[in-house]
């Protein structure tokens, strides 16, 4: 999905991509502006441990892709990204890079934690793949705690009942975090207290009470209402 997204990237931030034929300054040129995209939108620590040879074949790739895009319009390409990136199950998420605390279920030094509506999930820094989710609903406490950002969880196992889970972050990106979760989780309560407004139980007695009110009115009308017509004076 990545070459997928980096081809709609690089044809959008610099236009049609052209490889000569013959080893001329235009090829050198040509490639010149295929390693600066590279370097400017290719995620460096996808880059950090490929060899030479797979170096040059993910630039040879991303050259095949980049020259079949030729002729597309920068709104075709986008609306083709979105289309693309929406497949991805994390789509909308914010991710915050973090550092597991010891003791922790976690493995490897660096983590993502992906914050969405259905609640917060945990994924591996360099592959992206899910390890951990918990929804809004499970989390008992979650904020700055000392340095550190706290996550408290409702495991409902047999052997604890919850959970924390410490993060090492910057205190900035901590709050953030923090702001963040608070504002799904009110969010949802709020779209809960609505939807119990809008059952039918609640529509009914809406109804009722309109229709009593509206008979009520009829029937103060019907008592003010004069015998007579209008009279011209």
């Amino acid at each position: 999905m990545l070459l997928a997204l980096q081809e709609f990237i690089f044809r959008v931030e610099s236009g049609d991509f052209e490889r000569p034929l013959q080893a001329t300054a235009s090829q050198l040129k040509s490639n010149q502006a295929l390693r600066q995209t590279l370097e400017k939108f290719y995620p460096k620590r996808y880059r950090a441990d490929c060899t030479e040879e797979q170096l040059r074949q993910l630039h040879q790739r991303l050259a095949t892709r980049w020259m079949a895009l030729r002729g597309h319009s920068t709104s075709d390409c986008v609306r083709i990204y979105l289309t693309v990136a929406r497949k991805w199950t994390f789509f909308g998420a914010t991710l915050f890079p973090a550092k597991p605390v010891s003791p922790t279920p976690l493995d490897g030094p660096l983590v993502w934690l992906a914050v969405h509506e259905d609640g917060i999930s945990v994924l591996e820094y360099a592959t992206m793949r899910l390890l951990l989710t918990y929804v809004h609903r499970s989390l008992m406490t979650f904020g700055g705690y000392r340095d550190d950002f706290m996550l408290v969880v409702n495991t409902q196992t047999k052997d604890k009942s919850t959970e924390k889970l410490l993060f090492a972050m910057a205190k900035v990106k901590i709050l953030e975090i923090t702001l963040l979760i608070a504002s799904y989780i009110n969010t949802a309560q709020q779209q809960k207290v609505v939807a119990h407004h809008l059952s039918a139980p609640a529509l009914l007695s809406a109804q009722e009470e309109s229709k009593n009110k509206q008979m009520g009115s009829q029937l103060l009308l019907s008592n003010n209402r004069p015998t007579k017509g209008p009279t011209l004076l």
